[in-house]
């Protein structure tokens, strides 16, 4: 099965190219489809170069393709030329080494390039010895794109003046740097999960401390796989890129944020690094009124809140217990209680102050990043709040010598 693509980029000329394609396909008595497609508008409307534009659009035409006539594998005509010139366009323009690893002779197991260890010179030999027609397309040989001016004029005097077999040599080294490439990712792998803090389908959370410790090269990899397993692909994620959230991974300064291509945001937040996909997602709010003891589930953040009397016990043995668990003299509580998510302006007293201070500034002091303040659940009596869930409770509520009841309180995972 044979699948051409016209992109409308060269009017009449690209017409007679689908033209030839499709009679030559009937000559070879092989099943042939002709498409077309407006690379022009969808680089426009997408804010796509028109390189990218095209490329994204001929793959979906031959994914299409493909689907109608079942077939298993796509067959593309890159050769080691077009190889050599990827692996020194990626050179000039300072690539690390995912650049020099070239165009890889098979993608996900479907997408292959059979021709790829043969130059051009000797596909064009091969089409002379057979008497083959062919066509060339009229743009591969405009100055004004790099990659034209690096097949006319930089390799062919690489070629003639270095080395007689430079696109077999650049081609080797693409090899070669494959498979330390693929090494590497599977090394990078295991490194990355144990900095991974959270994650779904449209955000990734990583432990700043963890990576600001990762030798340089180490981390730029993890940067990457960040970016991969988030969005499923690196195009256009540049080395100025990946320097600058290693800048914001590593930095003093425990907030920030980078914008990547694609709608990718990095932001940092303290111990935090998110990767987020599209804009930072609204945080939900959550109220919850609770008449007496019991268990309260709250949704939104996947906890609940037990509370249960019990009698009091001295001061001291009360410091063994984690944070997750607070003890309030029951007679400094009135029901109903509330528990509720942050709002800009709330105040509390914490254990051990005689006066009162922003819950922000407690947050700040406390190293407690922007998402789990939103997430953090506040328990209040009386609209005073007596306990930031796993970090404080108020001063105003602590049990004393002198409390006869005790009410205990318990976060614990729904």
């Amino acid at each position: 099965m044979v699948a051409h693509l016209n992109h409308q980029l060269r009017g009449a000329r690209a017409d007679q190219e689908a033209a030839f394609v499709k009679r030559l396909a009937s000559d070879l008595q092989i099943p042939c489809e002709i498409g077309s497609r407006d690379v022009g508008s969808y680089s426009a409307e997408h804010r796509l170069s028109v390189q990218e534009a095209a490329r994204a659009l001929r793959y979906a035409f031959y994914d299409e393709v493909s689907a109608r006539h079942g077939a298993k594998k796509i067959a593309l005509g890159h050769q080691a030329s077009d190889n050599a010139e990827s692996i020194l366009i990626h050179l000039l323009r300072g690539t690390g080494p995912p650049g020099l690893a070239g165009i890889p002779p098979v993608r996900d197991g479907r997408v292959i390039r059979p021709l790829i260890d043969l130059t051009r010179e000797q596909v064009l030999e091969f089409l002379k010895q057979g008497g083959f027609e062919y066509v060339e397309d009229s743009s591969n040989l405009d100055p004004k794109y790099l990659r034209n001016r690096i097949r006319h004029e930089l390799l062919p005097f690489i070629t003639n003046y270095f080395n007689p077999k430079a696109a077999h040599a650049l081609t080797r080294l693409a090899s070669i740097v494959r498979e330390e490439e693929d090494f590497w990712a599977r090394q990078v792998g295991g490194v990355f999960q144990d900095f991974v803090l959270e994650q779904t389908t449209d955000h990734l959370t990583l432990s700043a401390h963890g990576l600001a410790h990762l030798h340089p090269a180490l981390l730029r990899r993890c940067v990457r796989h960040a970016v991969l397993s988030l969005k499923g692909s690196l195009r256009r994620l540049g080395h100025n890129h990946v320097e600058a959230v290693v800048r914001l991974a590593r930095g003093d300064c425990p907030s920030g944020r980078v914008d990547l291509p694609y709608g990718i945001s990095v932001v940092r937040d303290w111990d935090e690094v998110v990767f987020l996909l599209g804009p930072p997602a609204k945080r939900p709010g959550f109220e919850y009124h609770i008449a007496g003891t019991g268990t309260t589930v709250i949704r939104e953040i996947g906890a609940l809140i037990n509370l249960l009397v019990c009698e009091a016990k001295r001061v001291d043995e009360f410091g063994r217990y984690p944070s997750t668990t607070a003890f309030f003299d029951l007679s400094t509580v009135s029901f109903p209680l509330m528990v509720r998510n942050f709002r800009d302006g709330d105040r509390f007293r914490p254990l051990g102050m005689h006066g009162s201070q922003k819950l922000k500034a407690f947050f700040i002091n406390q190293k407690v990043s922007r998402s789990k303040r939103h997430r953090c659940p506040l328990l209040l009596s009386s609209g005073n709040i007596i306990w930031v869930g796993g970090y404080r409770i108020s001063d105003s509520v602590k049990v004393t010598e002198k409390t006869e009841s005790v009410l205990k309180a318990e976060l614990l995972p729904a």
